[in-house]
C-alpha cells in the first residue's frame, strides 16, 4: 500500500475518533450483502413453535430432519424446533435473550404482541445493515405496504405471519346444541341476540356452559366492540374513531367497558358464565367436551372453513361486523429475530425461504405426510390431519400454495383472497405505539390490568353496586400507575402518524 493511500486511511479513521466523544467504543456498521452464504457448515435457526399447554410432539427429531433435507441444500441452514407452551412463552423469550441462550426465530404476537417487545431489547432491526432488503425479498413482496405494521420509529422489528389477514369480530357456536334448542341464529348477530340465545341455552341445557372467560386475563371485549387496542390489553389505551378522528382512550373507564362488566356480572350469577377465574381450563378443550355453547372470535376464511371439530361436532359462526384488515389481525401473529441471533442472515434467510418454498411451510405447519397427515383427494392439495402433531400458534407460509386442512377444499386460497380483497382496510392498520420512555409505567398498568380485568370478567361481586365500586378503584390504580401520561404520549404519536398518512 503506498504512503498516500496508508495516509488517506489513516486520516479517515482520526477523523471517526475525533468525532465520537472519548470513552464511546466505535461499532463498525453491519452490511449483509445480497448472497445466500453457502461456505461452511450449515447455521441452526432456532424457531420458536408455540403449543397449547400440555402438548409434546413425539416426532421433532424427524421433523426437523424432513425440514433440513430442503433447507440445506437451498440456503445452508439447519432448523431447531423449540417447542414453547403459550403460557411460558414470554418468560421463555425474555430469559433467553438475556441468558445469551440459543435463539433465532421469535414468535411475535398472542400473548407476546409487539407492542410490549418495542420497549426492550428482544429483537433485532430488520432495517439494520439492510438485512431485510437483501435477504427477504419474498416478504417484501408478499407483505409490501403491510410491513409497517411491525415497524417502531423507523426500526422493522417484526414482520406478519399471515398472508391472509381479513377479519370479523363474532360468534362460533355448537349448532347442534343451537339446533336442539331450537334457536335460529342468522350469519349476523349483536351482543343482544346472542344473550338471549345464551339464556335460552341456559335453561334448557344447565350443564352446559352457554360462555365461558377461562381466568378472566384476556379480554373478550376486544373481539366483540369496535376499537383499536394499544399495548398489552388496552394497558396504553385504545383508538376509538370519534367525531372525524381517532382519539385515545381508556378503556376501563368507558362507558361500554362499563356496560360489558355488569353485563359480566349477571352473566355469572344467572349460570351463564362459571365465573371461576381459577378455572385455566382452555376454552377449545371445553368446546371439544361439548360442555361449551360459544365462544368470540375473529371470523376469517381460515374459520369458516374449520367449522368442524375433530370428534366431528357440528359448528356454525355468526358475525358482529363487517371483514376489515386492522393492527390486531396482521400482528395477532408475527415473527422477528431475536437481538442475539448469532446469524441474522441465516435467520432471515429461513424466515424467507419458508414463504417461498411451501414445503417447509407445509412440514412446519401440518407435519409429516403420512405420519402426522394423510391425503384426502387425488390432487395431493387437500389433507386430513389424524391429531398426531399440535401447533396450534404456528403461522408460517404463503397459504395461497399450501396445502389445505378438511373440510377446508382446493377453493380456499381464492376464496380467502377475494375476502381479503373485498376487506375495508384500516387507517390504523400500520400504527404501533413506542412506549420506550413509559416502560415502567406501561408494566405497572399491565400488572393493575391483571388483577382487576379476571375479577370484573368473571363477575364474581355480590351485586351490581359492588362491581361498579370495584370498576372504580380500578380505574383509581391506573391513573395511580400512569395512564394518563401514557394515552397522553399515545395520542401525540397517533396525531403525527395521521398526519403523515395525509
Amino acid at each position: 500500500m503506498g504512503y498516500r493511500k496508508i495516509s488517506a486511511v489513516l486520516l479517515c479513521f482520526l477523523s471517526l475518533l475525533l468525532a465520537v466523544p472519548f470513552g464511546t467504543s466505535v461499532k463498525a456498521e453491519i452490511c449483509y450483502p445480497e448472497e445466500i452464504d453457502m461456505s461452511g457448515e450449515p447455521y441452526t435457526v432456532a424457531i420458536q413453535v408455540v403449543t397449547l399447554p400440555g402438548i409434546r410432539n413425539k416426532n421433532k427429531e424427524l421433523l426437523e430432519a424432513a425440514i433440513n433435507e430442503i433447507t440445506v441444500p437451498a440456503i445452508n441452514c439447519k432448523v431447531e424446533l423449540q417447542e414453547i407452551w403459550i403460557s411460558d412463552i414470554v418468560n421463555t423469550t425474555n430469559m433467553a435473550v438475556a441468558g445469551n441462550e440459543k435463539i433465532d426465530l421469535v414468535h411475535v404476537g398472542t400473548v407476546q404482541p409487539l407492542s410490549s417487545l418495542t420497549s426492550s431489547d428482544i429483537l433485532l432491526d430488520m432495517n439494520e445493515g439492510d438485512l431485510l432488503q437483501n435477504h427477504g425479498g419474498t416478504l417484501l413482496e408478499l407483505f409490501s405496504d403491510k410491513l409497517d405494521c411491525g415497524k417502531v420509529k423507523d426500526r422493522q422489528l417484526a414482520v406478519p405471519a399471515r398472508t391472509f389477514n381479513a377479519a370479523a369480530r363474532g360468534f362460533v357456536y355448537n349448532d347442534q346444541i343451537a339446533r336442539e334448542a331450537h334457536l335460529e341464529l342468522s350469519g349476523t348477530t349483536t351482543l343482544d341476540e346472542m344473550e338471549e340465545a345464551f339464556y335460552a341455552v341456559h335453561e334448557q341445557f344447565p350443564d352446559i356452559y352457554p360462555f365461558y372467560h377461562g381466568t378472566g386475563e384476556i379480554n373478550l371485549l376486544n373481539w366483540i366492540e369496535d376499537y383499536t387496542v394499544l399495548g398489552n390489553e388496552a394497558s396504553c389505551g385504545i383508538a376509538c374513531h370519534q367525531d372525524g378522528e381517532y382519539r385515545v382512550v381508556n378503556l376501563y373507564e368507558t362507558e361500554m367497558f362499563r356496560d360489558y362488566c355488569l353485563r359480566m356480572y349477571r352473566w355469572r350469577r344467572d349460570g351463564i358464565q362459571p365465573g371461576d377465574p381459577g378455572d385455566n381450563t382452555s376454552t377449545q378443550e371445553y368446546f371439544s367436551q361439548g360442555k361449551l355453547f360459544a365462544m368470540v372470535s375473529q371470523i376469517d376464511a381460515n374459520t369458516m372453513y374449520y367449522l368442524v371439530n375433530q370428534d366431528g361436532r357440528s359448528m356454525e359462526c355468526t358475525l358482529l361486523s363487517e371483514p376489515e384488515i386492522t393492527n390486531s389481525n396482521l400482528t395477532e401473529y408475527m415473527w422477528g429475530i431475536a437481538s442475539n441471533s448469532r446469524r441474522p442472515d441465516k435467520a432471515m434467510d429461513f424466515l424467507n425461504y419458508a414463504y417461498t418454498d411451501e414445503r417447509v411451510a407445509n412440514l412446519l405447519m401440518y407435519g409429516i405426510p403420512e405420519e402426522n397427515y394423510s391425503y384426502a383427494g387425488p390432487s395431493r392439495k387437500v389433507i386430513e390431519s389424524n391429531g398426531s402433531y399440535n401447533v396450534t400458534f404456528m403461522q408460517i407460509g404463503n397459504r395461497e400454495n399450501m396445502l389445505i386442512r378438511t373440510p377446508a377444499d382446493e377453493s380456499f386460497p381464492v376464496r380467502a383472497g377475494e375476502l381479503e380483497a373485498e376487506a375495508v382496510v384500516s387507517p390504523l392498520c400500520n400504527y404501533v405505539f413506542d412506549f420506550s420512555d413509559f416502560q415502567m409505567e406501561e408494566n405497572m398498568i399491565y400488572s393493575t390490568i391483571m388483577e382487576y380485568l379476571p375479577l370484573l370478567q368473571c363477575g364474581i361481586c355480590g351485586s351490581e353496586e359492588e362491581t361498579l365500586e370495584l370498576l372504580e378503584e380500578f380505574n383509581r390504580m391506573l391513573e395511580a400507575a400512569g395512564i394518563r401520561e401514557v394515552i397522553e404520549a399515545n395520542q401525540k404519536q397517533l396525531d403525527d402518524y395521521m398526519n403523515r398518512r395525509e
